[in-house]
C-alpha cells in the first residue's frame, strides 16, 4: 500500500483548529450569504410596491 493510501486515515486531531475555523468561516460566508439574499428581496419587493403606487397614480390621474 502506497503511504498516501494510509495517509487518508489519519486522526484529525491534528487538524482540529483548521476545521474549527474552516466551519466558522463556512458559517460566516452563509450568513453574508442570507443576508444579501434577504437584502435584494426586500429592494425587490419595494420596487415592486413603488411601481404598484406609481401605476395607481396613473390610473387615478387618466379617469
Amino acid at each position: 500500500m502506497s503511504s498516501d493510501y494510509l495517509n487518508a486515515y489519519q486522526s484529525l486531531a491534528d487538524y482540529s483548529n483548521k476545521i474549527s475555523y474552516t466551519k466558522i468561516s463556512k458559517v460566516s460566508y452563509l450568513l453574508k450569504l442570507k443576508a444579501q439574499c434577504n437584502s435584494i428581496s426586500d429592494l425587490d419587493k419595494k420596487h415592486k410596491a413603488w411601481g404598484e403606487r406609481i401605476l395607481q397614480r396613473k390610473t387615478f390621474i387618466h379617469k
